[in-house]
């Protein structure tokens, strides 16, 4: 069998992970603020950390008999690990690694959790659903079809490989809008995440001794309006989704190694 269960998109697993340690609620404290010049603001530094991921066993778990090895592990961890290290590195903060390697671990147990609740709830993807989805997928990444499938070959993923995981996120994705609902943020909302933009546009202003009047100043609300909307939706949708999956792990016979 593919290795279908950790294909599915790095955000859903990274949000199944990070809803373990923390509760997420509709307030906009991630928002998207000025992400681009955040990053050009975080400091370079030569020194740093690499994953690690001494201890993590051969199965790092099963679910109703499904296990979740350490090649499964490594490609989700590898994967988000710039990532998570970069906003750590923003906020200040020093990564623990020993708690990602937990959270990566529980994402990944809750993502089998939802591809074995798809099959049972019969979610299927169809043929032209995989047509349209790999279209999309391509077109997102500059390419057409066929080229977004050559390059997906040469990292080791042929065409057969490249349809099983996307049939496999459809379904999931499919099952969470079924089971959960879709969560639209209403015009308050958006308003609120996009003040506290502003909030830390100003603060940086204040705090950086260096600022000058070419200092960058936040996009319009209509400009990142489409960004905060999306950020708040999947910020509600993730809430529900742990609530939902909660219910499944009850049933579940959940095995961890780590």
């Amino acid at each position: 069998m593919l290795q279908k269960k950790w294909v599915l998109s790095m955000a859903l697993v990274a949000s199944l992970s990070f809803m373990t340690g923390c509760s997420a609620t509709a307030e906009p404290e991630a928002a998207p603020a000025s992400s681009s010049a955040a990053v050009e603001a975080a400091p370079s530094d030569a020194a740093s950390p690499t994953p690690d991921l001494a201890g993590v066993p051969e199965i790092v778990a099963t679910v109703n008999g499904e296990e979740i090895t350490k090649a499964d592990f490594t490609r989700i961890y590898e994967g988000q690990f710039a990532q998570v290290l970069q906003q750590a590195q923003l906020s200040g903060q020093e990564l623990d690694q020993g708690q990602l390697r937990k959270q990566t671990a529980e994402g990944l147990v809750n993502t089998e959790l939802l591809i074995q609740q798809a099959a049972k709830k019969k979610v299927f993807a169809t043929s032209k659903d995989l047509d349209a989805a790999l279209a999309d997928v391509a077109k997102s990444n500059d390419m057409d079809a066929k080229e977004f499938l050559a390059t997906m070959d040469a990292q080791g993923l042929n065409e057969d490989a490249v349809r099983a995981q996307l049939k496999t996120q459809l379904e999931v994705e499919r099952l969470i809008s079924k089971e959960v609902g879709d969560f639209r943020p209403s015009e308050k909302e958006t308003k609120a995440a996009y003040q506290v933009v502003l909030d830390q546009f100003k603060k940086q202003a204040t705090t950086d001794k260096d600022a000058t009047k070419d200092a960058p100043k936040a996009p319009s609300y209509k400009t990142m309006k489409p960004e905060l909307e999306q950020q708040l939706k999947l910020q509600k949708e993730a809430a529900a989704v742990k609530d939902y999956v909660a219910v499944l792990r009850k049933d579940a016979k959940v095995t961890m190694n780590m």
